[in-house]
């Protein structure tokens, strides 16, 4: 695996000093990224913004004394090592500038001990850096746990064979009944349909020791009120000496919330932002953590702030009052926060209006993610008051860019979105339109084809793994593979910057060899098989057999350790071409699968024609899956019509326990996804 890279500020009148600490650094084995100031003056700021792990400060060329520049890291960036240089250096000296705040004294001539220097520094912040993280990551888990002890028992029941055959009072006073009535009826029964597919899933895979012990979030009902979300564990367990199943709904006190309405990474201070409604912030700290997020590195995927509005609501005001109406938002907000992801940031924005900033696979899973949504809410009836009241909700998306967007421009682009939405209607996703594309496209391309090609001569992209496990428990070791483009400043790019305009200015052959040849040399040092993505450009390449079969003499690596993809799209373009080459791919003993299956115009045709050994499901259809019975059935009839063709199925995009209960109920043989695990603790360099 790659070192992380080593943020530093260089405080020199010289350009040259910044390079000779670059080059030193580097050569010693430390990812180096210098940031030059030649001005005391904006050293404050450029502390705050690098988030630097190391300061070197030049002495000999400012007035500057070590104390005021101390200073200045105490105000900015107090956790920061300074380390001073100068012409010369004796025990006096440094002596002096330890006094001073100052880590070290050291000349830029001697190599060795400025190395020394850096290194000892580095891996000493780093450790300081890991050890409040740690400490404070223990606070939250005590403040967690005392909340867990402060509150009413857990709600306890045990199922067999889907039947409840015992429940503690808790449990009866979610469910509105006596716990002996409830004993002899089936779990289903205590939860609302939308429920169903999810927990029937969680429980036939914890029956086949295939769960671990993950909660699911499910719809509980109570007679006479709105059903109420619950977070349930399930895990097996033993009754009256009989297999069964557990199931704990944590049930909090009127004083104490439960633990998992506080999002763990974020301080107390924050948590005092948020509203009643559990998980929703204030329309000011909104802002501003969403300046953070999407200020942020982005290790994937892209970004995407949602505005939703529900339709007509000064209608509905009218109808059962200003208290009744409020009551009315803060359930909408319930259901809302339901179906979102653990990493989405929700926001009241004031009035009936509330923000999302959601991080999906691709732009496409967010709108049908959004899409669902809105379904579910037209669906929900809530019970307010005396009153049974439905209503829609509009929605505006507009995405955000790597390199950060302007706020106001970014919520503007979202509202006019929303507002075109309520125009046609209501009930409907509308993403931001975007104007003069073939100008910003030909601009775009001109900069990212001198970058791509630059990358290519000076060999900067990096091999990327995300594993791919059995919902059946084999213990194979599969990876699905990744590139990144790493750009001139060691910052890594994401595909979706520089791969659309590598497709349209006919560059994917050469990444994908690239690719490719990192792969083989991946698997001819690791264990496990790799997933291989083929555009449409090789695919269409009457070459490629001859170059992959020189390539397998030159690395010594067998071909079954290699599956080839092609996306759904560009298979059912390219049909004639994805089945040559599929069938000589396979005949060389490489496997072969269709990506993002299941979203293109006919995927039995498509199956029909190509020999494939793997589909991967599309990600988009993993959107709301745990609440949308048509999305369900829709995926079990791709399952289905895999299996009849004898080929395995991979669900892409996973990212809760919700969505991988309901996969085990409808045939599906493989997962991959964020919910395994964050793609900066597996993506490793090849």
């Amino acid at each position: 695996m790659s070192q992380p890279r080593v943020p530093l500020v260089v405080l020199t009148r010289q350009e040259d000093n910044v390079e000779s600490i670059n080059s030193t650094l580097r050569s010693s084995g430390q990812p180096a990224h210098c940031t030059w100031v030649d001005d005391p003056g904006g050293l404050a700021d450029t502390l705050e913004n690098e988030a630097p792990e190391l300061l070197f400060f030049f002495a000999d060329e400012y007035e500057l004394d070590i104390a005021q520049v101390n200073d200045v890291c105490g105000a900015s960036a107090p956790a920061i090592p300074l380390i001073v240089l100068a012409e010369t250096v004796d025990e006096q000296a440094i002596t002096e500038a330890l006094s001073q705040g100052a880590r070290d004294l050291v000349t830029i001539d001697n190599k060795d001990r400025l190395n020394s220097v850096a290194a000892r520094e580095i891996r000493a912040f780093r450790l300081e850096r890991a050890l409040n993280d740690t400490l404070s990551s223990a606070t939250q888990y005590k403040k967690k746990l005392q909340a867990v002890m402060a509150s009413a028992v857990d709600a306890l029941a045990v199922v067999q064979e889907g039947i409840l055959v015992d429940a503690n009072d808790a449990w009866a006073e979610i469910f509105g009944a006596k716990s002996t009535e409830m004993v002899g009826h089936p779990v289903m029964d205590f939860f609302e349909p939308i429920s169903h597919a999810v927990l029937k899933g969680a429980l036939s895979a914890c029956q086949k020791g295939r769960w671990e012990g993950d909660s699911v979030r499910l719809q509980a009902i109570h007679p006479g009120t709105s059903s109420r979300g619950v977070e349930a564990w399930i895990s097996a367990s033993i009754h009256e000496g009989e297999a069964a199943i557990h199931i704990s709904i944590p049930l909090p006190t009127a004083k104490a919330q439960p633990a998992s309405v506080e999002p763990p990474a974020e301080s107390a201070g924050e948590r005092t932002e948020q509203l009643a409604t559990s998980g929703y912030y204030h329309r000011t700290h909104f802002l501003k953590l969403l300046q953070d997020r999407i200020s942020g590195e982005r290790k994937g995927g892209v970004s995407a702030l949602a505005y939703l509005r529900p339709d007509r609501f000064g209608d509905l005001k009218d109808e059962i009052g200003p208290l009744a109406s409020e009551e009315l938002l803060l359930e909408l907000a319930s259901v809302i926060g339901e179906l979102g992801q653990p990493k989405d940031l929700l926001g009241r924005f004031g009035g009936t209006d509330f923000t999302l900033y959601l991080e999906r696979g691709t732009l496409r899973d967010v709108e049908a993610w959004a899409e669902n949504a809105l379904k579910v809410i037209a669906s929900h009836i809530f019970e307010i008051a005396d009153h049974s009241v439905s209503l829609t909700c509009s929605m505006g998306i507009a995405e955000t860019t790597s390199g950060g967007t302007d706020i106001d421009y970014l919520i503007r682009c979202a509202e006019t979105a929303l507002k075109r939405g309520r125009q046609r209607g209501g009930n409907e996703v509308v993403l931001e339109e975007t104007s003069d594309e073939d100008t910003r496209t030909q601009r775009y391309d001109e900069i990212w084809v001198r970058h791509i090609k630059s990358a290519l001569m000076d060999n900067r992209f990096r091999l990327l793994h995300l594993p791919i496990v059995a919902l059946g428990g084999d213990n194979q070791i599969w990876f699905d593979t990744l590139v990144r483009m790493v750009d001139e400043q060691n910052n890594e790019v994401l595909p979706g910057e520089f791969i659309p305009a590598a497709t349209r200015n006919k560059l994917m052959k050469n990444i994908d060899r690239w690719v490719i040849g990192a792969s083989l040399s991946f698997c001819a040092s690791k264990e496990g098989t790799v997933f291989v993505r083929l555009s449409a450009e090789s695919i269409t390449d009457e070459t490629l057999a001859e170059w992959l079969d020189q390539q397998l003499d030159q690395q010594r690596v067998s071909p079954d350790r290699v599956v080839f993809q092609i996306a759904e799209e560009d298979a059912t373009r390219h049909m004639k071409q994805t089945k040559a080459t599929g069938s000589q791919l396979q005949a060389m003993g490489f496997a072969f699968a269709i990506e993002h299956f299941g979203v293109g115009r006919d995927p039995a045709q498509l199956l029909g024609h190509v020999p494939v050994d793997y589909v991967k499901i599309d990600g988009s259809l993993m959107q709301g899956l745990a609440s949308n019975d048509s999305l369900q059935e829709k995926v079990r009839q791709l399952a289905n019509l895999a299996n009849e063709k004898k080929v395995a199925t991979i669900a892409e995009r996973i990212e809760d326990a919700n969505t991988m209960a309901v996969l085990f109920q409808l045939g599906i043989g493989y997962m991959q996804g964020h919910y395994l695990q964050e793609p900066d603790v597996v993506l490793q360099e090849a």
